[in-house]
């Protein structure tokens, strides 16, 4: 049995050469570096950023793979049908326009089609962010530090600010403020700058 583990990490050791490589020849201070840390802390609650975790977002989870894939373009068509992304994540928004500490939760079901999105978003499974009318350039603009949870959809040409948390199941179609706290359908205010609220966006 421990022959055929070795075995196995060895194959995967192998399949995953280039993004070793990828990732080892970027600088330093690389947006790839960055989101790999944020991952390991936030997925995996420790805080050693070491190879070992590294490879272990690599080999069991598509989701990472998928933010790497983004991140590092046209290149990864060499090598990505080695380890598949998340099959039904799609990201329409250019790598440029989403800062860096971008977290895919699962990430099934997925898209991502805003106008921009700031640094440190947490985007869970079966999300829709995108155009209010097909045809239209009419997106979301996402703030920093936003988590947008699962089953949510964030529509048109809106502002979400920093600081805010979309909950599971909700839709909003209009402007949230900094610091506030969305539920519902269609959503609405239930928290703001850490006090409890009833209010309309």
């Amino acid at each position: 049995m421990r022959f055929f583990r070795i075995l196995i990490y060895t194959f995967n050791f192998i399949r995953f050469t280039p993004h070793f490589l990828i990732f080892f020849l970027n600088r330093k201070d690389s947006i790839l570096r960055y989101e790999r840390n944020l991952w390991i802390r936030t997925i995996m609650h420790v805080e050693e950023d070491s190879f070992k975790n590294f490879t272990w977002l690599l080999f069991n989870l598509p989701e990472y793979r998928s933010v790497f894939y983004y991140r590092i373009g046209k290149i990864s068509k060499l090598f990505s049908f080695l380890a598949n992304g998340r099959e039904s994540l799609y990201f329409d928004t250019p790598s440029s326009e989403i800062g860096k500490g971008l977290i895919i939760q699962h990430g099934f079901s997925t898209i991502v089609n805003a106008k921009k999105i700031g640094i440190n978003v947490q985007i869970w499974h079966n999300v829709t962010i995108g155009k209010s009318e097909s045809g239209t350039s009419k997106k979301p603009t996402i703030g920093n530090n936003v988590k947008i949870c699962a089953n949510a959809i964030v529509l048109g040409d809106i502002n979400v600010g920093n600081n805010v948390v979309i909950g599971a199941g909700s839709v909003v179609t209009k402007n949230v403020p900094d610091n506030c706290v969305i539920v519902g359908n269609p959503g609405y205010i239930i928290k703001r700058n850490g006090f409890r609220v009833n209010e309309k966006l």
